[in-house]
């Protein structure tokens, strides 16, 4: 397989290919433990266990913060490396991670050492309600269990690369299906409920938006027809067009206030509640309160004006003779 996944990177539309067990869509292998030699297995450290070759931290992106991420030809030496993440070295009370290059360290339930060859930087493996968990990376060669050729294609016609590997991977594994899959895929269905929840936001938030503007547009008609022989009267004794909507704009714009100082308190509590189950998250400011105070104010200003000034500014006569 090894073989197959060089003769699969030479092609002109291939960066990279990697083999391993696990790709980075929440699923593992299952858990490893291992312990620093010469310590008590007690305190062995629970791990993710992947099972990848070397090109895995290559074609991910996975940063190296020290050592390598074992050799770049394997050779059977690789079989008693390991590379593990910032958070294993951490948990094994190494003080860098270039202290952990080098040192040796043994799997619960086995008897010879494995050598810190790499330490990676911590990386999300799972979803981001959870906490970045240790990992232990083992090579595919030392534990000969693999599922997935995982290939990074360079920029270009992604459906003529595609074809391109298909007709390769025909001539190297006539008997083998060819079936693929595209990693935002799987990643997206580690937030499938949020996304779902996203389109749903944006679908109620415009509901209410019409709804608060088609109730606003009534109110203030309602206000104004009542007070039709009202605004004559003011006209009559001279009250201006400005003044007349700033007596409307004084009524409706208290209303918002009320309504901006419940609602924004419930937001953030319904927000921050919710942030809560991530492990990794934003922190809620005032700047989208206040944007969305401002949005209103304005909408309810130019509402209640374009509505005002129509009456404001009609014959004062006509208006007494409306009772």
């Amino acid at each position: 397989m090894e073989a197959y996944r060089y003769e699969l990177a030479q092609l002109p539309e291939v960066s990279s290919v990697s083999l391993s067990w696990e790709i980075p869509d929440g699923n593992n292998g299952g858990p490893i433990q291992l312990y620093r030699q010469g310590t008590n297995p007690a305190q062995a450290v629970i791990t993710q266990g992947l099972s990848t070759d070397n090109q895995y931290a290559q074609t991910y992106n996975i940063s190296l913060l020290a050592g390598a991420f074992f050799t770049p030809t394997y050779t059977p030496g690789d079989s008693s490396k390991i590379v593990i993440n910032r958070a294993t070295a951490t948990a094994l009370g190494y003080k860098s991670a270039d202290d952990a290059i080098g040192k040796q360290v043994i799997l619960a339930g086995g008897t010879a050492p494995f050598t810190i060859y790499g330490v990676t930087s911590d990386f999300h493996f799972g979803s981001m309600h959870d906490a970045v968990k240790p990992i232990t990376f083992l090579n595919v060669n030392y534990n000969p269990y693999y599922r997935f050729f995982s290939i990074k294609l360079k920029p270009g016609d992604a459906q003529k690369s595609i074809a391109a590997l298909q007709h390769k991977w025909s001539a190297l594994m006539p008997d083998a299906p060819f079936e693929y899959h595209f990693v935002d895929d799987a990643l997206a269905q580690l937030y499938q409920t949020e996304i779902q929840l996203k389109k749903a936001s944006y679908i109620a938030g415009l509901l209410a938006i019409v709804i608060v503007l088609l109730g606003v547009l009534g109110l203030i008609s309602l206000s104004i027809q009542k007070r039709t022989r009202e605004i004559g009267i003011r006209k009559v004794l001279g009250a201006s067009v400005p003044g007349i909507i700033n007596l409307f704009l004084k009524e409706f714009l208290g209303v918002v206030l009320i309504a901006c100082v419940v609602s924004c308190p419930l937001a953030y509590l319904i927000m921050h509640n919710w942030l809560n189950g991530y492990a990794y998250r934003i922190n809620i400011t005032g700047y989208p309160f206040l944007l969305s105070i401002l949005l209103l104010t304005i909408l309810t200003v130019v509402l209640i004006t374009l509505q005002t000034i129509k009456a404001a500014v009609s014959n004062p006569v006509k208006s007494l003779r409306t009772e």
